[in-house]
């Protein structure tokens, strides 16, 4: 092997396997004898049969399994074809091979030669052995790509992360209105104002003014957070519809949208307001 390819090596496969590698790999191979032990229950109808038979499964798969990381490693495979036909005759040969191990021992204990019996039964359990070993080569795979198992404050990230991405298709893009008894699809993106009116909302646009029965506080959270800034008790406000801002001191601002509109902003609302935005004080 020549200076370039040294370098490029993945870190992880320098330093060799790490502690989730093995996590992951023991995790799976519990899981997995456990599974197939239960199996073999239903099978053989023997409790000793079933241990020795998925003990010897269990025990070969974690081995040769670990055979396998080299060649995913070190084969410096370039398609995704090659990688996915290396995988597949990797998980069979394995697979066959282990069976072939094993069910002698297998039969023996019920007293059977395994040469005496139709050669299809020498490869029995190859088949779904082969599956297994194909399910741990995908893990693998996923995990020498990247995947990392996360917790603490690391998992509360991505768990926001997930939340902020999902929620997004949460918000309406339209708001039905009633206007001259029939029903008016308004989409969201064209309101720049909302102000409360006693029972009603009144949500301006650049096309008029429309009344809607309903509470600021619900329009609050039903509109998308990152499209719309409540910005006093009684106004909300399109953030693209801002145009500029003119401190009045103390913290107080008039916002100045781009219709030539003004309006009054609240020391209380605009904090939250002035925090998405460099350079406002």
């Amino acid at each position: 092997m020549n200076a370039t390819d040294n370098n490029d090596i993945e870190p992880h496969q320098k330093k060799g396997f790490g502690n989730q590698f093995w996590r992951f790999h023991l995790v799976f191979w519990c899981i997995t004898f456990v599974i197939m032990f239960l199996a073999g229950l239903s099978q053989f109808k023997t409790l000793e049969v079933a241990l020795v038979r998925n003990i010897s499964y269990g025990i070969l798969g974690f081995v040769s399994t670990l055979l396998l990381i080299p060649l995913f490693d070190q084969s410096r495979l370039q398609s995704t074809q090659k990688l996915l036909l290396t995988t597949l005759l990797s998980a069979y040969t394995i697979g066959t091979a282990v069976s072939l191990l094993v069910n002698p021992i297998a039969f023996a204990m019920r007293g059977l030669l395994v040469w005496e019996l139709p050669w299809p039964r020498w490869f029995s359990g190859s088949l779904n052995f082969s599956l297994v070993i194909l399910v741990w080569c995908g893990l693998y795979l996923a995990f020498k790509m990247g995947l990392k198992f996360v917790k603490g404050d690391e998992a509360q990230k991505a768990a926001e992360a997930i939340s902020s991405i999902t929620s997004v298709s949460t918000y309406p893009e339209f708001i039905a209105l009633e206007r001259n008894k029939k029903i008016v699809l308004l989409p969201v993106a064209s309101i720049t104002v909302i102000q409360g009116a006693g029972d009603y909302v009144e949500i301006s646009t650049d096309d008029g003014t429309f009344l809607k029965r309903d509470s600021l506080s619900n329009m609050n959270r039903t509109l998308d957070p990152q499209l719309f800034q409540r910005v006093h008790r009684s106004t909300i406000v399109n953030l693209h519809a801002i145009k500029e801002l003119d401190p009045k001191g103390k913290g107080d601002f008039t916002l100045i949208l781009k219709s030539g509109t003004k309006i009054a902003s609240s020391r209380s609302y605009m904090k939250d307001f002035k925090s998405r935005f460099a350079g406002i004080k």
